[in-house]
C-alpha cells in the first residue's frame, strides 16, 4: 500500500470566548456539549460525494456536530468555488451554518486526492485548508483523516475517527478476532474460529492481545500482528490465563491466572516475560484495567463476596474498593482522560448495562438504560470521547459506540451471528501540519 500524503495550514488559532471576531470552537465544559452546525459540501465528482457522506457520517456519529442537511442548501455549488472570494457567505448562514466544509477530490492513478476547507461563514473567512492522497482502496481512511482535521481544529484535540477497532465475531464454528475502521466499516478477520476472546490492543497498534483455547485444553493469552496475521503465546501459565491489558507506556500488561486454584491479576513484560503476581486474596481477581499515568490499576474482585470494582498501585499496594452499589459489577475500562471508570453492572432489574464512576468521588453516573436489552464492556476510545460497547437491544449481540456522557447512542455492526468484546486502538501518529496565522 502506498503511503499516504498530507498538507495542512491552520488559517487562524484557537481561542476561547466568544467576543466579535472570534471563530466559534465545541465548548466542553457545558454539561451536555452542544452539537455545533457544519455544513459538509462538495462542487462535485464521485469521489468527492463520496468522502463527504463519511465525513458526515462521522460527524453525525461523534456528537459534536449537527451537520446541516444537503437538501436545505440555498447555495449554488456548481457556481461556487473552494475560496473566499468565491463563495457567497449569506446563503450559508441562511441554514445555519456556524462551520462550512468543502471538499474536492479526484483520482490520480491508482490513488485520489482531496482537497479541504473549512469557513466561518459568520466572519466569511477560511479557518483550514488542506489536503490529503490515498489509494482508492483507502478512500474511507482518507476520509476519516479530513474528519479528524476538522475536529481537531474545532476542540485542540485529536479525532478518533481514523482509528481501528477490534472486537470478538461469533459463528457456527466458534468466535474469532476481527479488527475494522472505528465506524465497523472494513472489518477483517485476523485469527481463525475456535474460541478466540476478549481483544487488547498494544499501544503501538501493531498487535491485538487476545484469549484462547487455540491449545484445545485451557485458556492462554496470545498476541497477533495485525498486518501478517503472525499469532505468538504470550502466556501459558496456569491452569488457564487470560484478561490481556497493557499499560499506556507498552512495556508492561496484566492478565489474571489460576494457579493453584487461585485467580489473581499478574504484571509482565510486552514479551510475557518475568510475570509477577500483584494481588492475594482467596478471592477472584480479574479485568485489569491501567490508568493512563500507569500508576494505578483497577480491578474486579469477589473478595468482599460479590463482583466488586478495586483500584491500587501498579505494585500491588494500597488496594482499595471502589464501588459499593450493586452486587455484580465488573469490565471496568479506565479513561484516557483518568477521571473516570466506565464497568458493567447488574441493576435492581436483573440487567446489565454500562456505568461510569468518578475515581476519586466514588459519584456513579448511568450511561445506558435500555429496557430492550443487557449492554456490557466498555471501551474508551483513545482520546476519552466516546465508548464502544456491546449490546443485544436490536436481538443479537452488536458494537455500539456513544459519547462518554451516554449520549447519542448508535450501532456499528451488523454481524450475522453477533459481534461482542470490543477494544479500541489508539490513535494513529499525528498529521505534519504547518500553521500560519491570519
Amino acid at each position: 500500500m502506498r503511503a499516504w500524503g498530507v498538507r495542512l495550514a491552520a488559517c487562524g488559532f484557537l481561542v476561547a470566548g466568544a467576543a466579535a471576531g472570534q471563530r466559534a470552537v465545541i465548548d466542553f465544559e457545558r454539561a451536555r456539549v452542544q452539537p455545533f452546525p457544519i455544513a459538509v459540501a462538495a462542487p462535485g465528482g464521485a469521489e468527492a460525494r463520496e468522502i463527504v457522506e463519511i465525513v458526515s457520517a462521522d460527524f453525525e456519529r461523534s456528537g459534536l456536530f449537527k451537520v446541516i442537511d444537503p437538501r436545505s442548501f440555498l447555495a449554488d455549488l456548481g457556481k461556487e468555488g473552494m475560496t473566499e472570494k468565491s463563495i457567497d457567505f449569506r446563503p450559508w448562514t441562511a441554514v445555519g451554518a456556524q462551520g462550512l466544509l468543502k471538499i474536492a477530490a479526484a483520482a490520480e492513478g491508482e490513488n485520489v486526492r482531496a482537497e479541504l476547507h473549512v469557513f466561518d461563514p459568520t466572519r466569511a473567512a477560511e479557518i483550514l485548508k488542506g489536503q490529503h492522497t490515498g489509494p482508492k482502496a483507502s478512500v474511507r481512511q482518507l476520509a476519516h483523516r479530513i474528519a479528524d482535521d476538522v475536529v481537531k481544529l474545532y476542540t485542540q484535540e485529536p479525532g478518533d475517527f481514523s482509528t481501528r477497532i477490534a472486537y470478538v465475531r461469533h459463528g457456527r464454528e466458534g468466535k474469532q478476532i476481527v479488527v475494522a475502521d472505528s465506524d465497523g466499516h472494513g472489518a477483517q478477520a485476523v485469527t481463525g474460529a475456535g474460541i478466540n476472546l476478549l481483544p487488547a490492543w498494544a499501544p503501538d497498534g501493531r498487535s491485538v492481545a487476545f484469549t484462547s483455547f487455540r491449545d484445545g485444553r485451557s485458556a492462554h493469552v496470545y498476541s497477533v500482528e495485525v498486518a501478517s496475521g503472525a499469532i505468538a503465546p504470550l502466556v501459558l501459565m496456569g491452569e488457564f490465563a487470560g484478561g490481556a491489558s497493557y499499560a499506556p507506556d507498552g512495556l508492561r500488561f496484566t492478565f489474571s491466572a489460576s494457579v493453584k486454584d487461585n485467580t489473581d491479576i499478574y504484571v509482565s513484560q510486552a514479551d510475557g516475560q518475568a510475570a509477577r503476581r500483584v494481588t492475594d486474596d482467596r478471592g477472584i481477581d480479574v479485568s485489569a484495567t491501567w490508568s493512563p499515568d500507569g500508576r494505578r490499576i483497577a480491578f474486579v474482585s469477589d473478595r468482599g463476596g460479590t463482583p466488586q470494582l478495586y483500584v491500587m498501585n501498579a505494585d500491588g499496594t494500597g488496594v482499595r474498593r471502589l464501588t459499593f452499589k450493586g452486587n455484580y459489577n465488573q469490565e471496568p475500562a479506565w479513561s484516557p482522560k483518568g477521571e473516570l471508570i466506565a464497568f458493567c453492572g447488574r441493576d435492581e432489574r436483573a440487567r446489565f448495562d454500562i456505568f461510569a464512576i468518578e475515581v476519586e468521588s466514588g459519584k456513579i453516573r448511568r450511561l445506558t438504560d435500555d429496557t430492550r436489552g443487557s449492554n456490557d464492556k466498555p471501551a474508551w476510545s483513545p482520546n476519552g470521547r466516546h465508548l464502544l460497547f456491546a449490546s443485544t437491544r436490536t436481538g443479537s449481540k452488536q458494537i455500539w459506540m456513544m459519547t462518554a456522557d451516554g449520549e447519542n447512542q448508535r450501532q456499528i455492526t451488523d454481524e450475522k451471528a453477533g459481534a461482542s468484546e470490543p477494544a479500541w486502538g489508539p490513535l494513529g501518529k499525528p498529521a505534519q501540519a504547518a500553521a500560519e496565522a491570519r
